[in-house]
């Protein structure tokens, strides 16, 4: 969140109109201070001493001019001058991600663009999360059971750490993809984020587990989850080209994301699977958006404060320095 200082604003603009029967005022004591002032009758100019006019009365004038401020001042305190603060939140605040990332038994294959699964995933999420500010993210991993590996968190080198030791065959086998997602989605339940994103990536189907994928996927929508899904397509080489294995369910993966308002991608190597995750992630940026939440700061206390101060002032000059005597 950052802080712009806009504009000055008048909550009551319309008592500045005063100011128009200040310079009234002032336009009828010039006139009246040009009229021929009362004075002695003497036969000759010449029998007055010659003298100059003191300092006093030469800047006495000063009087009226503190005076004129000081009416000024109060108009304007009248006019609740306010200082306009623009709050404007950063698209990048206010997302939390779950990633769940299968680690079946299948995901150790090779042929994922000259690796295995397992290993380029890991190398894909360690770069998305060197590359977050301030994206909170959490890591689910599945196979035939699921466990929360980390909740989402801004520490993105504790997360990092979590995953590197990650592998195929710590849990159960089988590929749960419901129980993944359900348990992803549990982790954002009581998330307050303007977006709640679960990214899956799985490169089988679902075949165990007691919540069906469907189930999973209502329970996001109702929740206000949005799901993405991957799939890692194995690419086998023949003599003629590389043919990419057809082990995802594609239209389940097609049936969780879309309700969501998220989207299924099929991805074969590294570089894909990383512009998958960049592309995710400036989706849900361009999502929440930007948000201005404007503060108005009053301001007339301290025209007040100079008011009263010019005020006594003047009333303090005009009993001692300038004050007239019959």
């Amino acid at each position: 969140m950052s802080d712009v200082l806009g504009s000055v604003r008048f909550e009551d603009p319309w008592i500045l109109a005063l100011l128009g029967v200040v310079l009234a005022g002032i336009a009828l004591a010039i006139v009246r201070g040009r009229r021929p002032s009362a004075g002695l009758l003497f036969s000759s100019i010449g029998l007055l001493p010659p003298t100059r006019a003191g300092w006093r009365v030469r800047f006495r004038g000063v009087l009226v001019a503190v005076r004129v401020a000081a009416l000024v001042m109060f108009i304007v305190a009248l006019a609740r001058p306010q200082i306009v603060r623009a709050s404007v939140e950063s698209v990048s605040e206010g997302i939390d991600v779950v990633l769940a990332v299968d680690v079946s038994g299948s995901m150790s294959e090779a042929g994922f663009g000259g690796s295995t699964k397992i290993d380029a995933v890991k190398r894909v999420v360690n770069d998305f999360l060197g590359g977050l500010r301030n994206d909170r993210v959490g890591i689910v991993i599945f196979s035939g059971e699921a466990i929360v590996l980390g909740p989402p968190t801004l520490d993105y080198a504790a997360s990092q750490k979590l995953m590197a030791p990650v592998d195929t065959g710590l849990l159960a086998g089988g590929t749960a993809i419901g129980t993944g997602l359900a348990t992803a989605i549990n982790v954002l339940r009581d998330s307050q984020a303007h977006s709640k994103v679960v990214i899956l990536l799985t490169d089988g189907e679902n075949n165990s587990g007691d919540i069906s994928p469907i189930d999973a996927a209502n329970m996001a929508k109702l929740l206000g989850v949005r799901v993405y899904t991957i799939g890692a397509l194995t690419v086998s080489s023949t003599p003629d080209k590389d043919v990419p294995s057809d082990t995802v369910d594609a239209q389940l993966m097609r049936r969780i994301a879309e309700p969501t308002g998220g989207h299924f991608y099929s991805v074969s190597d590294e570089n894909s699977l990383a512009e998958v995750y960049r592309e995710i992630e400036s989706l849900e940026k361009s999502r929440v958006g930007t948000r201005e939440y404007t503060d108005y700061q009053e301001a007339h206390l301290a025209f007040l404060i100079l008011g009263a101060a010019l005020l006594f002032g003047e009333i303090a000059l005009a009993a001692t320095l300038f004050r007239r005597v019959p």
